[in-house]
């Protein structure tokens, strides 16, 4: 007598089948996300950039980014101008340039308190340093403002950074600068475009870059 086939079991709930083409659509929309996110996440990156670019942001007085360009605070009273932490001690800043410049002259914009340079070194395109000048700066201490010009010695064939030594111990005021300039024989200057020193007088950043990206780098 023939066996009774079984009965056919029942369909599980629990069980989702797909078919090749369900597979697809699903694929195709994970894909989808994916790139929405990516694209997302870029165009966030690219706004911060623009907002810090272009949206002002408060920036303390007498800080590093004050030395950058040319000389813009006759008297150091404007806070645009770098000036150091203590009224009485010895501090430091190094500036740099866009490119290494033959210079003649490095020229020194003291203001507020003048008279305070007591060494000035150089570090030229291969990164090799040189104290071109130490002793008594002559710019007169009486005066708010002076210009202190340091001959840059032949043998030193390009300028990339400036350190300023400065001690206000002897005078108990602060040292002031209020720019920095690599000057040629042909009378051009160049102006300092990052910096970075041992103190601030506004508690903000010790360096600082004028340099911004250009807005094609942005995409």
């Amino acid at each position: 007598m023939p066996l009774a086939p079984d009965p056919p079991r029942p369909r599980s709930w629990l069980r989702p089948t797909f078919s090749l083409g369900t597979v697809f659509w699903l694929m195709l929309v994970v894909g989808m996300a994916a790139v929405w996110w990516r694209d997302r996440s870029s165009l966030d990156q690219r706004i911060t950039k623009l907002e810090q670019m272009y949206i002002p942001q408060r920036q303390s007085l007498w800080g590093a980014a004050d030395i950058l360009g040319p000389p813009d605070d006759p008297t150091g009273m404007a806070g645009k101008c770098w000036c150091p932490l203590s009224a009485s001690g010895a501090d430091w800043v190094e500036v740099s340039f866009d490119r290494a410049v033959s210079a003649a002259t490095i020229d020194l914009y003291e203001v507020y308190q003048v008279g305070c340079v007591m060494e000035v070194l150089v570090v030229d395109r291969s990164g090799s340093q040189t104290s071109i000048w130490k002793g008594a700066d002559p710019t007169p201490p009486t005066a708010r403002s002076g210009l202190f010009r340091v001959s840059v010695p032949t043998s030193i064939k390009s300028v990339q950074r400036v350190r300023i030594h400065v001690d206000s111990r002897t005078t108990g005021s602060w040292a002031c600068l209020d720019a920095v300039g690599l000057t040629t024989a042909a009378g051009k200057t160049t102006w300092a475009s990052s910096s970075t020193s041992s103190t601030v007088y506004g508690g903000g950043s010790t360096s600082a870059s004028s340099k911004k990206s250009p807005w094609f780098g942005l995409w």
